[in-house]
């Protein structure tokens, strides 16, 4: 397998699942089209510090994605708008033919990045990739997953299967 093939796999791995799926419509509470409704057994608001935290048992769902973790921290900026989102503990994102899993999810609007990480992995169907952190950075259309020094970045690419020919 040509090694740019593997990079095209690899690229589509993390980014269709971010892109194409509204990932980052969701975690940006952008207008997708679609209602936001987060259930949780504890929502605190800081109006001085511009944050609502969820805590308890989070479910955020926004068409057919959902995010369930521990804490999920919303940080709005100046004009009201979602500046980043934290979500904190056994957080996953889940969707028919995607989901991913970590220690703490975090988007954040001005950096234009979702950074999985704590045990991080992005699975789309057999195919999966894992590192201690995968980063999305957003508008550049690029990711980079990183392991401690004692660890190692793995990605596991099943080939397509073609059609057999009669």
């Amino acid at each position: 397998m040509r090694i740019d093939l593997i990079l095209h796999c690899l690229l589509l791995l993390v980014f269709a699942w971010t892109l194409t799926a509204g990932a980052v419509d969701f975690f940006a509470a952008a207008d997708s089209g679609q209602p936001l409704e987060i259930t949780s057994n504890q929502l605190e608001v800081f109006q001085q510090e511009q944050k609502s935290v969820f805590s308890g048992d989070v479910v955020a769902q926004q068409g057919e994605m959902t995010l369930y973790t521990d804490q999920l921290t919303v940080i709005f900026d100046g004009q009201n708008d979602v500046s980043r989102v934290e979500a904190i503990g056994r957080v996953r994102i889940e969707e028919p033919l995607r989901h991913a899993r970590g220690n703490q999810a975090v988007f954040d609007r001005a950096a234009d990045t979702l950074i999985l990480s704590g045990n991080a992995e992005v699975v789309q169907g057999e195919n999966r990739i894992a590192g201690d952190e995968i980063t999305l950075f957003i508008g550049q259309n690029r990711s980079l997953v990183r392991s401690t020094d004692s660890g190692r970045v793995r990605a596991v690419i099943l080939p397509e299967k073609k059609p057999e020919s009669p």
